[in-house]
């Protein structure tokens, strides 16, 4: 009868095990005080910035302790003294620069230092933490009434299919109810809000985003009720800051904290249904794009590497939105491939349009419109 044989043992010495446990060690406590120099460099740089917003939020504050206006007409007073102030700030170089979310913390810290029971720092520290997001709102040491929506949320958006408009009804204490508009442009890699604002009735909300949107794009559209909260979630801005891109106007900055607070509101509420996602150019991938590349007229010689970049450069932070192929976006994706790639950019440039055409189709986009985007490769 056969009798296995034992395996020899592959066994290290001591010393080269010692050895490569300290080389383990010490990578891991590298990588360890790379983080905690990124972390503190980010903590340094958020301090400075909040230093430089002081003298800022000191005038503010006395602004504010100076006006007569209680309960939610002093919640829009704060966003309308913030939005010109943020825009001038928004202008400084660099070494001057403060942020909207550093103004809002040293404007915080100062009435807090002011507060007292009963008096007015008291109650316009409560009112500036009623319109700030989280983890801003923390900072106020209260927590203020959350906002109470007063019936149901409702969407629209554009024949293009990346920019929305949506609106939620809020109660207030002095009786009437005032309906919030987020304005929401997804034509870049991430949705953000190119208008918020409260209105008087939903009609003169819809009627205000048609105008901002085109007739072209948003002629004919109507409220419709939100079936699919996931897509809600990514459209929304959430209690994070999003940086300013430049340029921003003072009406935009105004609502800058305020659209993230009641976004939180509505992305509490109970969820909707999702419907079964449809299948995007994102999931088909490259080699989808090239099969159709090969049967389309007049096209150039399909180079995987081209298509792929391509993919990459397109805009997809929601990936439900991938197909959508607006003029912004492709005009968008057109000085991206011109800045990047410079005297190599004609290949890619030459391959757009078939790249929109494609997209256009998929999603059904009408001859009209997708002609307006080809107009901006």
């Amino acid at each position: 009868m056969p009798v296995s044989r034992k395996r020899k043992k592959s066994h290290k010495s001591t010393v080269a095990a010692r050895a490569e446990r300290r080389r383990l060690h010490t990578r891991q406590v590298q990588l360890t005080n790379s983080l905690r120099a990124i972390a503190g460099a980010q903590e340094e740089g958020q301090a400075k910035r909040v230093e430089l917003a002081r003298p800022h939020a000191a005038d503010l504050a006395g602004l504010l302790l100076g006006s007569r206006l209680t309960g939610t007409a002093l919640e829009d007073e704060i966003c309308a003294l913030l939005g010109p102030l943020l825009a001038r700030l928004g202008d400084l170089p660099m070494e001057g620069y403060v942020g909207p979310d550093h103004l809002a913390t040293a404007l915080i810290d100062d009435l807090r230092e002011r507060a007292e029971p009963g008096e007015r720092a008291g109650e316009v520290l409560r009112a500036v933490a009623a319109i700030m997001p989280m983890p801003l709102r923390s900072g106020a040491g209260i927590e203020p009434a959350a906002p109470e929506t007063a019936g149901e949320v409702r969407w629209t958006r554009d024949r293009y299919g990346s920019r929305f408009a949506i609106i939620a009804p809020f109660s207030t204490p002095e009786g009437p109810v005032r309906w919030y508009l987020w304005d929401v442009d997804a034509c870049d890699f991430t949705p953000r809000p190119e208008h918020a604002g409260f209105y008087a009735s939903p009609e003169e909300a819809l009627a205000a985003w048609q105008v901002a949107a085109g007739a072209a794009a948003a002629g004919g559209t109507s409220w419709r009720r939100i079936d699919d909260s996931r897509l809600l979630a990514g459209l929304l801005p959430g209690p994070e800051e999003y940086g300013p891109l430049g340029g921003e106007t003072a009406g935009q900055f105004a609502e800058y904290h305020r659209c993230r607070r009641l976004a939180e509101v509505v992305l509490e509420m109970p969820r909707v249904l999702a419907f079964d996602p449809v299948e995007t150019a994102l999931d088909a991938g490259p080699k989808a794009f090239a099969a159709w590349l090969r049967t389309a007229p007049d096209r150039p010689e399909p180079d995987i590497f081209l298509v792929e970049e391509l993919f990459d450069m397109w805009p997809s932070s929601v990936p439900e939105l991938f197909d959508s192929c607006s003029p912004h976006r492709a005009r968008a994706v057109a000085e991206q491939i011109r800045d990047e790639f410079r005297d190599a950019a004609d290949d890619l440039l030459d391959l757009l349009p078939f790249w929109v055409t494609w997209l256009a189709e998929r999603s059904g986009l009408p001859a009209e419109l997708r002609d307006r985007s080809l107009e901006n490769c």
